[in-house]
């Protein structure tokens, strides 16, 4: 007879977001996941998404719809202790000029997922003109500007391009926009 444990970390108070890509359907899969052992996940916009996860110190261990279910929370419910969660980890987060953008470190881990902190945001808002325009090229990457600074856009946008071919773990070269404490896709000029 075999017994499971749950581990010390697979308590609410480790989950965290974790940002995955959505990569496009090109053809038919070799597996299929049941809705149960899919992921619980929550579109960001574009290609992006919001994925949940123990963060077991060594790993991450993404949380399933089956897990979803055992912990009793909604998924909005998640999302929120998730964001919580990483405030609460008090992390070290600088702005670094980048030539005519900005980018955030935060330790290496955890950059892509500070997009999803309003108060960070609210304070980098007085560094550029016009409405925040962000971009999560890789985990551990996260380039932001002003929607009325072209010339910045312009080399974010060269400087994603380079990081999506270097990254080891890639994310997405979609721009989003801060909207009211929302992000939207970014439509605008970025050539």
């Amino acid at each position: 007879m075999t017994f499971q444990t749950l581990s010390e970390r697979q308590k609410p108070e480790f989950i965290l977001p974790r940002m995955y890509v959505a990569l496009p359907k090109s053809g038919s899969a070799d597996i299929t996941l049941s809705y149960d052992d899919c992921p619980v996940e929550t579109p960001l916009g574009a290609d992006v998404m919001v994925w949940y996860a123990y963060d077991m110190d060594s790993h991450f261990e993404i949380i399933s719809n089956s897990e979803l279910k055992n912990l009793g929370m909604s998924l909005d419910e998640l999302h929120q202790l998730a964001i919580h969660n990483l405030d609460s980890l008090n992390l070290e987060i600088r702005a670094h000029q980048n030539g005519l953008f900005h980018m955030l470190t935060a330790g290496g881990d955890f950059e892509a997922t500070v997009l999803l902190l309003p108060h960070v945001w609210d304070f980098v808002a007085s560094m550029v003109s016009g409405r925040v325009v962000s971009v999560i090229p890789a985990r551990n990457l996260i380039f932001f500007t002003g929607e009325d600074d072209v010339s910045g856009l312009s080399e974010m946008r060269k400087e994603t391009s380079r990081m999506l071919e270097m990254a080891e773990k890639p994310l997405s070269r979609q721009f989003f926009v801060r909207a009211y404490d929302k992000w939207e896709l970014y439509t605008g000029h970025a050539e």
